[in-house]
């Protein structure tokens, strides 16, 4: 379920982060702008390695009951290209609820492949691990990813404001949520 997952759309293969994924992932999140609205230090190739390697792990201890973190790489099947990440895992301020995340290269943006990798993501965390609710962070400036966001049916409720100084770079984000039973009214 987490390890060899494997998650086929029409035009993309979503699967874990393999090592040899390792310069085509650094290659995507080295973009300039890549990082423009993720509160997270823009790793190195290195660091890229190392949340690689990191992310195996931890899928040997995901189960259905606790998420550590399933990272998962996004490829191009046109082109066989990693071309950005999504996954479930804990939400970044320890709210106890399971975040959907997703980054794409900017070459690929605009082509709707985001709302398709995260709609696949989305459809494999209710429908094969069993998830009763899903929540995402967006910043309120990233209109695209806020516009993917009500695409999957997330609800909005409210800007993150007044946080503690050490989680200070979440400030403005905007928390949306979806439960498995408003998913599954959709279909």
């Amino acid at each position: 379920m987490f390890i060899n997952a494997r998650i086929e759309t029409d035009r993309l293969i979503i699967r874990p982060y393999q090592i040899d994924d390792l310069d085509q992932t650094y290659e995507v999140v080295s973009e300039k702008d890549f990082y423009q609205y993720i509160p997270e230090e823009i790793p190195d190739r290195d660091g890229v390695r190392k949340i690689i390697e990191w992310s195996m792990e931890q899928n040997k201890k995901n189960t259905t009951e606790k998420i550590y973190k399933f990272n998962l790489t996004i490829i191009h099947k046109e082109d066989y290209r990693v071309i950005g990440y999504c996954g479930l895992g804990p939400d970044d301020l320890g709210m106890g609820e399971t975040e959907i995340y997703y980054g794409i290269s900017s070459k690929y943006r605009k082509q709707g492949l985001a709302l398709e990798a995260a709609k696949a993501t989305m459809k494999y965390g209710f429908e094969v691990i069993g998830l009763k609710k899903i929540m995402a962070f967006a910043d309120y400036r990233n209109l695209p990813s806020l516009k993917i966001l009500e695409n999957l049916g997330m609800q909005y409720h409210f800007r993150i404001s007044h946080l503690k100084e050490d989680l200070s770079d979440f400030e403005g984000q905007c928390y949306y949520t979806i439960t498995a039973e408003k998913y599954f009214k959709s279909l």
